[in-house]
């Protein structure tokens, strides 16, 4: 930023001051104290944007989420005006001071990004509840803004990568450490797993998939430390960490985070292997098409499993495949069934993003209705990362969904299989297999509109498309 421009956020941010204080006079709300905060935030704005970043990322995970402030919305603090805040300065420097690397917008995975999000403000106007879609867009574009626009060009430093983990990583072992001993009050009960996390995470399943994103890399870091040129003391963190994390994923009883690393697994194997991204699409194409074929044989199957989710890891496991008395999966099956009952009325452009919620309870098939089923539906979304977006956006919506997961993850086996150097293609490796497990975990469930998990989703994806950009090229003077 020059010598003009930052006079000119000066000026700008003494205005904001100065009409901040009259309206907190005229309406008695005295935010004094708040002041210093505020002034080292604007600081770092102006000054250290990494900076502010980082310390943005670390708020992530020790966020606490306040429901209902004003006109029944609620707001995640203190990360999510931080978000806000720093969605605004991008969108400034975007515009006015034209600062940006704009070869970004270029990139297939920034293309592919655009179209989903482009579709998103479209059927935002065919909404039926269009002020729950255009929030959904709002919300949607500042975790795009700020976590895969803003973060993609930081990322052009390499190091900023490994800070932006840590960044998650540390405060979110914390977080692990307070919940596992809140937990062992209750002898590690499954009982109490649902819930112990909180207030930093609302439920056992977005804080196993935020810990899950991790075990990749940490045991990547692990096994290749030495050859990354990691030091002793950062190998023995990593297996500090990696030791947390699998704990805290492991007492979280959260069997979607379970199944989330056995495909992550598979997908090392796949790594290993050298698969190209069309050999994996003609497994999975295969298993696809025989599970359709035997629908009818697999379900009886699954009907005769009656284990319930219980106290015991085993049994607790077994019950995933419970479709015959367990609540849980049966309301699943209910929210998927009623998904494709919407689809089937709106396939184009669906109901609007955001408005599954809202609209979904007379489209519930009486068949998979369950103790837990209400008549208003105002239970959630679909618990799909996929069908949830195939009822709010259409078909079309769903398919620029995974248009984008296609070319990151394209985008991203090209990094693992030909990256210029070894730590590109650990770190490459890394970050899908992160990505993996959301994806996988994304079948039972949908987080990433979360402040908790976009920082990692939107976040992962900016990194591969760095590497792509900045790193897998020569590397250009000055750079």
């Amino acid at each position: 930023m020059n010598l003009e421009a930052k006079k000119n956020w000066l000026i700008g941010s003494g205005i904001v001051f100065m009409l901040l204080n009259t309206l907190s006079i005229a309406f008695e709300f005295y935010w004094t104290p708040a002041l210093p905060a505020l002034a080292i935030v604007a600081l770092l704005a102006l000054l250290k944007l990494d900076v502010l970043i980082i310390i943005l990322v670390g708020l992530v995970p020790i966020s606490i989420n306040i429901e209902d402030v004003v006109f029944g919305m609620g707001i995640s603090l203190p990360d999510e005006p931080l978000i806000i805040g720093i969605f605004l300065l991008v969108i400034y420097k975007f515009v006015i001071d034209g600062e940006y690397d704009f070869r970004v917008f270029k990139h297939p995975i920034t293309i592919a990004i655009l179209i989903n999000l482009a579709w998103i403000l479209l059927t935002s106007f065919t909404s039926m509840e269009k002020i729950v879609s255009f929030k959904f867009f709002l919300s949607r574009s500042w975790f795009i803004t700020v976590f895969y626009f803003l973060a993609v060009v930081l990322f052009r430093k390499f190091e900023f990568i490994r800070y932006y983990l840590w960044a998650y990583i540390i405060p979110l072992g914390v977080v692990i450490i307070i919940t596992l001993i809140k937990h062992s009050d209750d002898d590690f009960s499954q009982v109490t797993s649902f819930e112990v996390m909180s207030p930093f995470y609302i439920a056992h399943g977005i804080y196993a998939a935020a810990i899950a994103f991790f075990i990749p890399m940490l045991l990547l870091w692990v096994i290749f430390g030495f050859k990354l040129n990691l030091n002793f003391a950062t190998v023995l963190i990593s297996i500090f960490f990696l030791l947390l994390l699998t704990t805290g994923l492991i007492f979280s009883y959260t069997r979607a985070g379970w199944i989330s690393l056995a495909a992550a697994t598979l997908f090392g194997i796949a790594l290993v292997l050298r698969l190209r991204l069309w050999h994996m699409g003609i497994v999975l194409g295969i298993v696809v098409a025989l599970v359709m074929a035997n629908f009818d044989d697999i379900f009886y199957q699954l009907y005769q499993n009656k284990q319930n989710s219980a106290e015991g890891f085993e049994k607790h496991l077994e019950s995933v495949s419970n479709v015959r008395n367990d609540v849980s999966n049966l309301e699943r099956v209910n929210r998927w069934a009623a998904a494709i009952n919407m689809v089937k009325e709106k396939p184009v452009f669906g109901f609007g993003p955001g408005a599954y919620s809202f609209t979904y309870a007379p489209y519930q098939d009486p068949e998979f209705k369950t103790p837990i089923t209400t008549a208003f539906g105002d239970q959630g979304h679909a618990h799909s990362e996929y069908l949830n977006p195939l009822a709010e956006t259409g078909w079309i919506g769903m398919g620029t969904f995974l248009f984008l997961i296609v070319v990151v993850l394209y985008k991203g086996l090209r990094l693992v299989y030909h990256g210029r150097t070894f730590e590109i293609r650990i770190f490459s490796a890394g970050l899908l297999l992160g990505l993996i497990t959301y994806l996988a975990h994304g079948l039972l469930n949908s987080y990433s509109e979360q402040d908790k998990i976009a920082v990692l989703f939107w976040g992962f994806i900016a990194m591969i498309a760095a590497l792509d950009l900045y790193h897998q090229p020569e590397p250009e003077e000055g750079n």
